[in-house]
């Protein structure tokens, strides 16, 4: 049985090769067409051209006359001009048939252009005749250039009825290509047709049943059952029910190893039921927590977790329940057998199908030590780097300035590219700072009534250079004319952080909108974009601490990251008494929302 990859090959190859004939005969046809077109074209241009060199020598003689007559410039001046025309119509005449293949045609254009010399001779001779005031011999000179011209009607009406007689020849050849042109295309169309259903026929013949056969396997893979008969043949179906059953018999095997992955792997692997009891662990949480799987088998995960975590997973198991599709990932402690307390990762899942928690539980308690040092290194760092940081921008300025002598081209870009680098640091030393006093109750708010439309304003304009160089358009909706109490700099901070990464992260060309609702007692800013969106996951994390949705995002439209942004928006609108968040769904969007108080309270220490 002939292989599928010949069938197909056959299947393309035959098409492709009618159509290269088929193409490359119409291309012939047409290019016989536009030839015959040209030479129609030749035929109507000389003979037009030689019509006006007649009629601008008949234009000469009319004015020779009329000039004398009525003494008049105009027609002195049309004499004159009448000799040029004439001229450039015989050096056209001597260009159109200097080919090769116009012989005949270019005896009787040399004719013409001898008569038309001596007709423009005898008039010359005429008018210089006239200007000495001999009309006899003026008189002469008209009658020999009229005989001239009686001969050259009969010079240009050989050339006319040529030429004529060509345009009627090219007129029926290309009639005959274009006929010849239609009955290709008919002719080609329905073969093709008939090709069409031929190659079909062949290849579906001996290839859709045995296509099935191996279509119902996958049916019955997916159901456990038993396989259908293998496929006979030595073709790319046989190899296919080949390596399908081949397939097969891997999963199964494949079954059995993920059996032996679940009972040796280092994380805690268990199902949970709807009341939070464990159904199935894995032994590894004999390993991490001190107690054996069957022992655990029956017992409330409730019973593990320190009091202050238990409420919050409740709350939180619960909400995955009433949307299975967000799934959940927390942090909690865990108290073993030794009574000890670790911090774990769980990621956890819900089935409706099964009404079972699928959980995977991850030792947290060295990263946990380590985000510690981390923050206290990050605390010192920022602290002992800033004012340096400020001394080396200060420095770079001055190089940039001149101050210290001229710096070369090249040296200003290299001094750019630190600024820019030290200034980036700063910002990243400051909102650690920033952060630092916030979370320690140490950052001031100058707190006053504000109008809202003022914030806005302000938000937009610092915003509008940025969005143009990404092709991005900020919207701002109706502003109600109400006021928040707020420190006006530090909401401003905010705005402009959440506009800047709605930008950002927007589509271009991408729209990215604040509006402004007033509620009851506080009135909440939206920054609406139409970006990637947030995973559910992602939606509480984006809030901390170098914390951002994808590695990628620390450099995005060559506008660097810091992950410190959405921190500090946080700390201040909380610090404000307010709230912050966001609503997204993956690949149309997301919305960044806070809240500010229409009236003083008190500030959240």
């Amino acid at each position: 049985m002939a292989a599928i990859s010949r069938k197909i090959t056959l299947l393309v190859a035959l098409p492709l090769v009618f159509e290269l004939v088929f193409v490359g005969t119409l291309a012939v046809m047409l290019h016989q067409v536009n030839e015959e077109r040209e030479k129609e074209n030749y035929a109507r241009d000389l003979t037009s051209h030689v019509n006006s060199a007649l009629t601008s020598l008949l234009d000469r003689f009319s004015s020779c006359i009329l000039y004398h007559v009525s003494d008049s410039q105009l027609f002195r001046k049309r004499f004159e001009h009448s000799r040029t025309r004439i001229n450039a119509e015989i050096s056209y005449l001597r260009r159109a048939v200097a080919d090769p293949e116009h012989v005949a045609e270019r005896a009787m254009v040399s004719r013409v252009e001898t008569l038309l010399t001596q007709c423009i001779e005898h008039l010359q001779t005429a008018q210089g005749q006239l200007e000495t005031g001999n009309k006899m011999l003026a008189a002469r000179q008209w009658i020999l250039a009229d005989r001239t011209i009686s001969e050259l009607f009969v010079a240009i009406d050989d050339i006319v009825v040529s030429q004529q007689g060509q345009l009627e020849k090219r007129r029926a050849a290309q009639k005959a290509y274009m006929d010849g042109l239609e009955g290709l295309l008919v002719a080609g169309v329905i073969f093709n047709i008939a090709l069409a259903f031929g190659l079909a026929y062949y290849f579906n013949r001996g290839t859709t049943a045995r296509l099935k056969t191996v279509s119902e396997n996958s049916l019955r893979l997916a159901l456990d059952q038993p396989l259908a008969p293998p496929v006979t043949g030595d073709d790319e179906i046989a190899v296919l029910d080949k390596s399908f059953r081949q397939m097969a018999f891997a999963l199964a095997e494949s079954r059995r190893k993920e059996r032996a992955v679940v009972d040796n792997a280092k994380d805690v692997i268990c199902c949970i039921d709807r009341e939070a009891v464990f159904t199935e662990v894995n032994p590894a949480a004999e390993k991490l927590w001190g107690f054996k799987g069957s022992n655990l088998v029956g017992t409330s995960l409730f019973q593990l977790l320190p009091e202050a975590d238990g409420k919050a997973v409740q709350k939180l198991l619960e909400s995955i329940v009433m949307d299975p599709s967000r799934g959940g990932d927390f942090e909690t402690g865990i108290l073993t057998a030794s009574g000890a307390k670790v911090d774990f990762a769980w990621s956890v899942s819900w089935s409706p199908a099964d009404r079972t928690f699928f959980c995977v539980a991850r030792d947290i308690t060295e990263r946990k030590q380590i985000e510690d040092m981390k923050r206290d290194f990050v605390a010192m760092v920022s602290h002992d780097l800033r004012t340096p940081l400020t001394s080396i921008q200060m420095v770079l300025s001055l190089f940039a300035a001149g101050a210290y002598g001229q710096v070369t081209e090249s040296g200003q870009e290299n001094l750019a590219a630190a600024e820019g680098n030290v200034a980036r640091l700063i910002s990243l030393v400051n909102g650690l700072l920033d952060l630092e006093k916030m979370e320690g109750g140490k950052l001031e708010l100058l707190r006053e009534s504000t109008p809202v439309t003022e914030l806005i304003s302000a938000s937009v304009a610092a915003l509008r250079g940025f969005a143009e160089q990404q092709g991005v358009k900020i919207e701002s909706g109706a502003v109600p004319d109400r006021d928040v109490f707020a420190d006006r700099d530090r909401i401003v901070q905010v705005l402009v952080n959440l506009l800047a990464n709605a930008v950002k992260f927007s589509p271009k060309p991408g729209l990215v909108r604040l509006l402004v609702l007033p509620e009851e007692t506080s009135m909440r800013f939206l920054v609406v974009d139409q970006g990637r969106g947030i995973p559910a996951s992602m939606r509480e994390a984006i809030f901390e601490r170098f914390r951002q949705v994808d590695a990628a995002d620390q450099k995005v439209n060559s506008v660097p990251g810091s992950g410190l942004g959405l921190t500090i928006c946080k700390a201040i609108v909380e610090r404000h008494g307010g709230k912050i968040g966001v609503e997204s769904l993956e690949g149309k969007g997301s919305t960044f929302w806070f809240t500010l108080p229409f009236l003083p309270g008190s500030v959240v220490s």
